[in-house]
């Protein structure tokens, strides 16, 4: 049969088992193996499936998955989110929406030892929400605070969004990660700077959400209680950042490190190990098949010629890098809608990548704004993860309301997004 046509049909399967509700990772296996049957025969399909599905996981550098999943887990263990949270309301509780605010500072902080939007929002909701709705903040407000909050855990490194974008286009790791601190930090600020006008707007809510100024000695006192932060944060970014160690390297130090913490300062020491190897295992062995699916997919795509002949179509529309950049994006807002993010990354990078290369696009930017646009994917109908869980974790939280709160921080979103492209100096500047 006809390559390209072999690629058609296993495009048009893929898209017929999502529809059907097949779970991603089978979906990719189930068309990437009958493309290769199609595209190489029996002897060919036997030869790749015997061999690919465990190559495409057996690399060592596979391993910051499971360590960054079990350091993020180890320092929920150790109640780094609720420090983070009393110490984020020292500094900001007495401005105009000071407990939103707050709790925007508190989700950066924990998602710089995270690297989960999930882990982030469903963590900080159960903290923050209720202070919130009991100090006279809405529901649409509250909710969406922490949803969106929340995202900074797949942007702020270690991302766990970064390290697929790493495994599926081959860019460095270490730069993604380098690179998405400032774009990281501008979120937070950004979703301060809404919270801090919206509230402004609403004399009501402004006067009933005042708390008073924290004494300096207490902001001090609880900045320095939040020091695991700092250390697991350094941790990880310092070595990097200087080539001491790679990638792999300071996943072992941060996972160590936060395990060591746990131990001294959490509560439930065993259970919390146990719950943390458990929790790290199962996300790992989903994500373990989401890459195998992956791969065995690209490789029946790629004898197809589709990708080729798709790049080749983008270059004919001689479209500058900005404007590609901006083209390409466009299904990435669309696809969040509905999947998740790193299956999203696996469905669409063996046809978009080979484009970005082609039109001068940096691909570490492209990663950084890629990962933007999941973070909004996270908070918008009908599948905006991060909205689901923030309404099942917290009482008196409907998904409708966070959906209908994060309207204004998905136009900051979007904002920061076109300045990054404007300005790519402010993401890749760090860069050596």
């Amino acid at each position: 049969m006809d390559p390209f046509t072999v690629g058609l049909i296993i495009i048009a399967g893929l898209i017929t088992l999502l529809v059907l509700g097949v779970p991603i990772a089978f979906a990719l296996l189930l068309m990437g193996g009958a493309g290769v049957l199609l595209t190489s025969g029996i002897a060919g399909a036997t030869f790749i499936l015997s061999g690919l599905p465990y190559s495409s996981i057996g690399e060592l550098s596979l391993i910051t998955i499971p360590l960054f999943l079990f350091m993020g887990h180890m320092a929920f263990a150790a109640g780094i989110t609720g420090r983070a949270f009393d110490t984020a309301k020292a500094w900001f509780g007495h401005v105009s929406g000071g407990l939103p605010i707050a709790t925007v500072f508190a989700c950066a902080g924990f998602a710089a030892v995270s690297g989960s939007s999930i882990a982030t929002a469903a963590t900080m909701a159960k903290i923050t929400v209720p202070e919130m709705l009991k100090s006279g903040y809405s529901a649409k407000m509250a909710g969406a605070t922490v949803a969106t909050a929340g995202t900074l855990g797949v942007l702020i490194p270690p991302s766990s969004i970064l390290v697929i974008y790493s495994i599926a286009t081959q860019a460095p790791i270490a730069d993604l990660f380098l690179a998405a601190i400032i774009p990281g930090v501008f979120s937070a600020f950004a979703y301060a700077g809404t919270i801090w006008l919206m509230v402004r707007m609403s004399p009501k809510t402004r006067s009933a959400t005042a708390l008073p100024k924290a004494p300096l000695r207490r902001r001090f006192t609880t900045l320095l209680s939040s020091w695991e932060i700092v250390l697991l944060f350094a941790l990880v970014m310092v070595p990097l950042y200087f080539g001491i160690a790679t990638a792999t390297e300071t996943a072992a130090f941060g996972a160590g490190a936060a395990l060591l913490i746990t131990m001294f300062r959490g509560s439930e020491r065993l259970k919390s190990l146990k719950d943390g190897l458990l929790n790290s295992g199962s996300a790992t062995a989903t994500i373990m098949l989401l890459i195998a699916g992956s791969a065995l997919f690209s490789t029946a795509l790629a004898t197809s010629q589709i990708p080729q002949l798709v790049a080749s179509w983008a270059g004919s529309l001689d479209l500058g890098p900005t404007q590609m950049t901006i083209l390409l994006l466009i299904p990435f807002l669309i696809l969040g809608c509905f999947i998740d993010g790193i299956s999203t990354i696996f469905l669409t990078m063996p046809i978009v990548f080979p484009i970005v290369l082609q039109s001068d696009i940096n691909p570490v930017l492209f990663g950084i704004l890629v990962t933007k646009t999941i973070e909004i994917g996270a908070v918008t109908p009908p599948i905006g993860v991060n909205a689901f869980v923030v309404a099942g974790t917290v009482k008196g939280i409907s998904v409708k309301d966070v959906f209908i709160g994060s309207i204004p921080f998905i136009l900051a979103d979007l904002a920061l997004i076109a300045v990054l492209i404007a300005a790519p100096s402010i993401a890749l500047g760090v860069l050596k």
